[in-house]
């Protein structure tokens, strides 16, 4: 879903590290900021997002003065429960930042108190209710992470929401940890120049989960025409390639390319009962042009990409 309007009396002051339900705040855009720092500690924080239902409604009447809508509201809170937000509702995303509006400000608060400029030595990114916190890994500010915790903690204590500490964690980039994040895998690498760079691709889990929906289909299909095979195929690869179409993430997208391309010259040649994968037979600008099977699986610069939500339904 994509923000068409903006809804600032809804959605509250919003800070630059929340993403999300948000007009320009795209799932991607979230990649295009940097560390700060080259060793930095990261805790990706994804939370038991209960909304309770009193809160929220607080948050709102603060800001609405109309009863039609407040009762249209708790109408729709009514359908989830006692707590909780309805999964997939068109007003779920709004309300769950609007709900999480304290929290941005705490983190935003920590970075500006913290500032040494050219230096942020803490650094965040929250979209929906999952999140990581960056914080600058020299021993010096061991304090900053526990403080920040401790605030972390203390905020969520206020709204009833809980850390989910099965998938929370803190790892330090500078000794080889990694965390994923909407998709990606997150490490630090040394550069061609000798310099520690952050390094983002999609996390094996995504790329498994993308061959075994494609691999479903052929099974499906085994007797059908490849034509049939490739006009499903194309939607799921073009919409999996321009969310991950940043980064680093080459390597992973010629794992796929060769994978599928295999996959189709199998299915050719099974239709005509050889074997093997007619290199010989047929040539790549056959199957990428000819046939029209999916090809752009170059790079996008993150302002040049179309605006996207996270890979979810490739799960």
């Amino acid at each position: 879903m994509q923000c068409r309007h903006s809804m600032p009396r809804f959605d509250g002051p919003p800070t630059r590290a929340t993403w999300g339900a948000r007009c320009g705040k795209s799932a991607r855009r979230v990649l295009r900021g940097g560390t700060g720092t080259s060793d930095i500690v990261a805790r990706p924080v994804p939370t038991h997002h209960n909304v309770q239902h009193y809160l929220l409604l607080e948050k709102v009447a603060r800001r609405v003065q109309d009863d039609d809508v407040m009762r249209l509201l708790k109408m729709i809170l009514k359908a989830t429960g006692k707590k909780g937000v309805p999964q997939g509702g068109v007003v779920s995303p709004l309300l769950s930042n609007l709900y999480l509006n304290e929290v941005d400000r705490m983190l935003e608060k920590a970075i500006q108190t913290t500032r040494r400029e050219p230096y942020t030595h803490v650094q965040y990114a929250r979209f929906a209710d999952d999140m990581v916190i960056l914080i600058d890994s020299h021993p010096r500010h061991d304090w900053l992470a526990r403080a920040v915790e401790q605030r972390l903690r203390e905020e969520l204590a206020k709204l009833k929401v809980k850390i989910n500490e099965e998938k929370s964690k803190i790892v330090d980039l500078a000794k080889g940890g990694s965390f994923t994040f909407l998709g990606f895998e997150y490490r630090r690498i040394l550069g061609r120049n000798k310099k520690w760079r952050p390094h983002y691709a999609p996390k094996l889990k995504k790329r498994t989960a993308l061959l075994a929906k494609l691999k479903e289909i052929f099974r499906q299909n085994v007797s059908q025409p490849v034509e049939r095979v490739i006009e499903q195929i194309n939607p799921i690869l073009r919409g999996w390639v321009n969310y991950f179409a940043v980064g680093d993430s080459s390597e992973c997208f010629s794992f796929v390319r060769d994978w599928v391309e295999k996959k189709v010259r199998g299915h050719l040649m099974r239709a005509r009962e050889r074997s093997g994968l007619g290199w010989k037979r047929w040539s790549r600008q056959g199957l990428y042009g000819k046939l029209g099977l999916y090809n752009d699986y170059r790079l996008r610069r993150p302002w040049s990409l179309p605006k996207v939500q996270p890979a979810a339904s490739v799960t």
